[in-house]
């Protein structure tokens, strides 16, 4: 039996014959029922919500030292913000759509009034709105244990943030199709989480690396979000090597805007991926 792909990600289609009223509407309520389930399912809760607080809760034990011309802390904390969504939206949904594929719950939802795209935008838009919730936990806790501040441009740190989960939406979506199960979502996402976080540099620069590896680790799905996030909160030009110097709030959109523009490809990209990969019944054979 032939599979089902991911024909319709783009709007276009997924649209026709929808109104957008009804699209948000039937987005919202599956939002609504993701959010609902991901706080019902223990395993679930730890790995989108519990863990990826913890993760940036170790920022908030280093209080001496400094990276690239900041506070230790707050750069880890910054970079593991950017490595909350991998969490919060990449493996969690992964998982999702891996399991209501093989419970049959994905040719279900396709086969009712709900749209392609109303589906994933619900999945999508529950994962984006814990991200957020937990981006703003951890800056005022940052506030509040390390001596940090607000974000210099909070528009383009929480910009950066809902990018970077829209843009794990359809690369979830894409390695759901060649993961056998739910139980094994946990080892497939592995390797993508590895390359990610050491490429991406989160936790510490990649100064020391050739200029040509420099290059491939920052044009990886990750980087660009990290970058986009410290620009946005410490008001400095983390496109440039260190010492990076300062700037302005208008000045800030422009040295962001190659990153953002980065992070859109990555979400074409990982949608075209999604197209090819995206499996809407269980694997057979």
């Amino acid at each position: 039996m032939a599979l089902d792909t991911f024909p319709s990600l783009s709007l276009s289609s997924s649209l026709h014959g929808l109104q957008p009223s009804l699209l948000l509407s039937h987005t919202w309520r599956l939002a609504r029922l993701d959010l609902t389930l991901l706080f019902r399912n223990r395993m679930a809760f730890f790995t989108a919500i519990a863990f990826p607080l913890l993760l940036g809760s170790v920022a908030l034990l280093l209080r001496s030292g400094y990276v690239s011309g900041v506070s230790t802390g707050l750069y880890t904390l910054t970079g593991m913000l950017a490595l909350a969504g991998f969490f919060v939206t990449f493996m969690h949904l992964t998982t999702v759509f891996t399991v209501r594929r093989e419970e049959l719950v994905l040719k279900r939802m396709r086969g009712s009034v709900l749209s392609e795209a109303a589906i994933f935008a619900g999945s999508g838009l529950a994962t984006t709105l814990v991200y957020v919730a937990q981006t703003a936990v951890l800056i005022t806790l940052s506030i509040v244990t390390l001596g940090g501040h607000l974000p210099r441009n909070p528009p383009l740190l929480f910009l950066g943030v809902v990018l970077g989960s829209v843009m794990f939406v359809p690369l979830a979506a894409a390695l759901s199709g060649v993961t056998k199960s739910g139980e094994s979502a946990q080892i497939t996402v592995l390797p993508a989480m590895l390359v990610l976080a050491a490429t991406s540099q989160a936790s510490f620069p990649l100064t020391g690396m050739p200029e040509f590896l420099q290059r491939i680790a920052a044009s990886m799905p990750l980087s660009p979000v990290v970058d986009v996030i410290r620009i946005g909160y410490f008001g400095l030009d983390f496109t440039t090597a260190a010492p990076h110097p300062a700037v302005g709030f208008a000045e800030s959109w422009a040295v962001a805007a190659p990153r953002l523009l980065l992070i859109a490809a990555w979400i074409v990209a990982g949608t075209l991926i999604a197209r090819r990969y995206f499996r809407w019944e269980p694997r057979h054979g």
